[in-house]
């Protein structure tokens, strides 16, 4: 695995509150998924879940989770 799954992962859970709340209650479990060193596996339970959540709920996810909720629903962005 490379340090982009581990990327994807915190970026996921940023995203995601259920797979958010599932890496914290049992890191283990959701993290069986991935193909992951023991190193990454160390380093993404180290991740604060405080600061995660705090991160994941910041006006810049809401508009970032807005603009991706526009471009999966018709394919584009769009601008202003």
């Amino acid at each position: 695995m490379t340090r982009r799954a581990v990327e994807n992962i915190i970026g996921r859970a940023a995203l995601d509150e259920t797979f958010r709340y599932a890496l914290f209650a049992d890191p283990d479990a959701t993290l069986a998924g991935f193909a992951l060193t023991r190193a990454e596996i160390h380093a993404v339970k180290a991740i604060d879940a405080e600061s995660l959540e705090y991160f994941a709920r910041s006006p810049g996810m809401s508009i970032a989770l807005t603009l991706l909720d526009e471009y999966h629903s018709n394919g584009e962005i769009k601008a202003g």
